[in-house]
């Protein structure tokens, strides 16, 4: 259940990734990444948000990221900024950092790999990105810190990381079908990701939601027929416990209640067939879980501001071609 209705939201957000490009960098050093509108607009046009990653593949490297301490990352350690917070490469905390920008000379190689630095021990990461072409709600991405870090451990690694060191080369050297495979070895490196943080417990949102049954067996329900007219005692029956008991303990978890988190998954769901697609409205109406789509733009316009049909045209409006 935990993983199918992360999955879930997952593949309705459109979650997919790749690498962009490796730092090999000597002490001492500090470059700070791109924001991450810059890295959209540079790397990603078409995604709505960018959660950038670096996997270490030699060690030690600090990490500084905004609002939080500084943190040492070792040979197979991950670091993800899933809210794209601003964030430095060093080789000791506090040392005043480089944009990243200044240092396009410094790029070579038919695999784009930054050398900077000085004379010191040599270190070495991959740096990437997630990005989403989320429309309205993603409970997988908002249930996430603004740092994750994954620790490297030897007895329970899945071999994607060793395979994306390896496909990152195969990608720039244009073999085909090794770009499909990059996006599709971080879509799963994603998935893993989320699953640790989700065995390590203590998280809100979707992911502290899942470490509880009651609510998990909730979330499954909402993500397997989100066109259902739920209420919330139907709920409560499906799973056993009273509506104040299942309102309460969902609320305090998610953050919404299981009414609410319905409705945002819902308009989601339906925002992502207005702009993907030619349904009509009507039609997405139903899907939706709404007997009218009178009622149904009724409930976008409320959850976004605009009519379902104004939302269409100007999100297709400002769309790259």
């Amino acid at each position: 259940m935990q993983n199918d209705t992360i999955s879930d939201a997952m593949r309705a957000v459109r979650l997919t990734g790749a690498l962009f490009f490796r730092v090999q960098l000597r002490a001492p050093y500090s470059v700070t990444s791109l924001g991450v509108d810059e890295m959209i607009k540079e790397h990603a046009p078409h995604a709505r948000e960018m959660l950038p990653f670096h996997l270490v593949t030699r060690g030690p490297i600090w990490f500084e990221v905004a609002g939080a301490e500084p943190v040492l990352l070792n040979d197979g350690d991950i670091i993800v900024m899933p809210h794209g917070a601003n964030h430095s490469l060093m080789d000791r905390p506090g040392s005043p950092a480089i944009p990243i920008e200044e240092l396009r000379h410094a790029f070579s190689g038919p695999t784009p790999t930054l050398q900077w630095g000085g004379d010191g021990p040599e270190t070495e990461a991959l740096c990437g990105f997630f990005h989403t072409s989320r429309q309205l709600f993603n409970p997988l991405i908002d249930a996430l810190p603004e740092m994750l870090v994954i620790r490297h451990n030897p007895e329970s690694e899945s071999g994607i990381t060793s395979m994306l060191q390896g496909s990152f080369e195969e990608t720039f050297e244009g073999r085909p079908g090794a770009a499909a495979l990059m996006e599709r070895l971080t879509e799963l490196l994603f998935l893993e990701i989320a699953q640790r943080h989700l065995a390590d417990g203590g998280s809100s949102g979707l992911i502290g939601g899942l470490a509880d049954p009651l609510v998990a067996r909730t979330l499954g329900l909402i993500h397997d027929a989100p066109g259902r007219h739920w209420t919330l005692e139907m709920m409560s029956e499906a799973v056993g416990a009273s509506r104040s008991m299942l309102s309460e303990r969902f609320t305090s978890l998610v953050g919404l209640s299981p009414i609410r988190y319905l409705s945002a998954w819902r308009m989601e769901l339906a925002a992502q067939r207005l702009s993907e697609t030619q349904d009509a409205i009507a039609e997405i109406a139903i899907a939706a879980g709404y007997e009218s789509e009178a009622a149904f733009n009724r409930a976008f316009k409320r959850h976004t501001g605009d009519p379902p049909g104004n939302w269409r045209r100007q999100r297709r409006a400002t769309a790259p071609v």
